[in-house]
């Protein structure tokens, strides 16, 4: 699909420059070209996908005009260019909350690049699927929340190829960066300290990005810095996440702690995933959850049990498990725990580097079910259609 651009100049040169990068891409259509001297309007074109505008701090009321022109409604995506830039123009230009900013040289690769990041927000918005945001919340600790957040993360990124973002609420262990086995530069807190001038550039920046395109936002790397974080500004950047629309999917891992930075997280989420073992003790843990979070209005459509680590053999049979709990699972999950702590060991997630193992494919699964892809039931569906194909065949017979 075609990128229609407008472009608007102060410098004629910059003005046929940024046409001759936009006619040399494929995708991209300039359907009109203005210049900006000597008043600055807000233009009226209605046709256009992107404003590729030339960016000259140096003009008085610039930024005011831009940010005018974003608060319009259903406004094109906005791309910035300059000539030259230091450092503080450019972060001023950045803060700006435009989509795309280049400096000097267009290459071929980097304005790919642009457009593929475009073309990514801008199916997600046509397609009409907003950010859905979904918790996962353990009974007790020793669940594997973490470890299944990390995976249940990568499986959508690997399935849909929409953006994702992976957020570690877990204000005690923040172990979401040990598993990923990452260092990361910015966490929870750079975005708590900005969060006055945060934009989507200035988030981008923040997030950490892992090479299969999973973005990580972690929590707090020492434990003292997690008394910084609150509940209220946690709430605010949930809130943030959501109206900008910047992922299709959005993981909360909040450990096994309720607090009320924990309410917070579910109270955003439009799905819980209560994680369980198939214990005594932690399907105790877990009814009594269920049946706090009940009395706080979490029905059964937003809260969903889901049974990790699971033996045959050894742990209490899921059938057992339902009637003592009340309610289905949504999924139960068998492992090889030699598997999963090698996995854990790597740094890396195991439907990533095993997506052949069983407890891969059941993860990936239960991602396609969260999609609306395939149905909780269709495995059961499944074995009767094998069972009636049976009985036929041996009726024939």
């Amino acid at each position: 699909m075609a990128i229609r651009f407008s472009i608007y100049y102060f410098n004629e040169k910059i003005g046929g420059y940024l046409q001759k990068v936009i006619n040399a891409s494929p995708q991209g259509v300039v359907v009109s070209v203005a210049i900006l001297a000597p008043s600055l309007t807000v233009p009226e074109d209605g046709e256009a996908d992107v404003w590729f505008i030339e960016y000259d701090d140096r003009v008085e009321g610039f930024d005011l005009w831009i940010e005018k022109m974003q608060q319009r409604v259903n406004h094109p995506a906005i791309f910035l260019y300059l000539q030259e830039a230091s450092t503080e123009v450019l972060l001023k230009a950045l803060r700006l909350g435009v989509q795309e900013c280049f400096v000097g040289q267009i290459s071929e690769p980097d304005f790919h690049k642009a457009l593929h990041r475009f073309n990514k927000v801008r199916k997600t918005l046509h397609d009409g699927e907003k950010t859905q945001i979904i918790s996962l919340l353990g009974c007790k600790g020793g669940v594997g929340v973490t470890f299944l957040a990390v995976n249940l993360a990568q499986s959508f990124l690997q399935d849909r190829k929409e953006p994702v973002l992976l957020f570690d609420l877990d204000m005690q262990a923040a172990d979401v960066s040990a598993l990923l086995d990452i260092q990361p530069r910015y966490t929870i807190l750079d975005v708590i300290e900005n969060f006055d001038r945060l934009d989507p550039q200035y988030l981008k920046d923040i997030i950490h990005s892992r090479d299969s395109g999973l973005d990580v936002l972690p929590g707090p790397q020492r434990l003292e810095d997690s008394e910084i974080v609150q509940a209220p500004q946690v709430d605010k950047i949930l809130q943030y996440l959501r109206s900008q629309n910047l992922y299709r999917w959005i993981l909360l891992d909040l450990g096994d702690h309720l607090d009320e930075i924990t309410l917070k997280g579910l109270e955003a989420s439009d799905l819980v995933l209560l994680i369980t073992v198939l214990t005594i003790p932690a399907l105790r843990h877990t009814r009594k959850i269920l049946q706090m979070l009940h009395r706080l209005e979490f029905g059964e459509q937003k809260l969903k049990p889901v049974a990790n680590c699971f033996i045959n053999g050894i742990d209490i049979a899921p059938s057992e498990a339902t009637k003592f709990l009340g309610q289905d699972f949504l999924a139960v999950l068998r492992s090889d725990p030699k598997v999963v702590i090698q996995s854990i060991n790597e740094g890396r997630p195991l439907v990533e580097t095993q997506p052949s193992d069983r407890l891969s494919l059941k993860i990936s699964r239960l991602a396609r079910m969260l999609n609306g892809e395939e149905k909780a039931d269709s495995r059961k569906a499944g074995i009767w259609q094998g069972f009636k194909r049976l009985l036929w065949l041996r009726g024939s017979a």
